[in-house]
């Protein structure tokens, strides 16, 4: 199975990128050349925390996301271990926010791994996460 079809089975409720989860965030990401991936999100105001913001555990799950996508992409299966957010400035309801992500390094069976959000070409937030192999 190609790991574009695994990755809508496994996912297919997932509240960042279930194609049926109704009230989620259905996020996708395209694979670039350089093996990271980029996608693009604009949060409704369902999302806010602060008035007018994006609520910070959302901004946290598009981080996630992108970086779980990024191993998904090249058909690993893994599960977060470790995530930590650095936010750089709010990002306000209704604009697009552009996610990134990359592999940083293997040891063994943990992955460790870099996404950014930008909005405008500003960074808005980045984290960094060890993901572990899925059993």
């Amino acid at each position: 199975m190609s790991p574009n079809r695994k990755e809508k089975i496994l996912h297919a409720n997932c509240f960042a990128c279930g194609s049926n989860n109704g009230v989620g965030l259905r996020l996708s990401f395209q694979e670039k050349e350089d093996g990271s991936v980029v996608g693009y999100f604009t949060a409704d105001p369902k999302f806010e925390g602060y008035s007018g913001m994006v609520h910070g555990g959302i901004i946290a799950t598009l981080l996630d996301s992108a970086m779980t996508h990024c191993l998904l992409k090249k058909g690993i299966s893994a599960l977060t271990g470790r995530l930590s957010i650095r936010y750089s400035c709010p990002i306000r309801v209704g604009t697009v926010v552009k996610l990134e992500a990359r592999i940083m390094k293997r040891l063994h069976k943990v992955f460790f791994l870099q996404a950014k959000a930008f909005v405008e070409e500003k960074r808005a937030a980045c984290a960094e996460a060890s993901y572990m192999l899925q059993r």
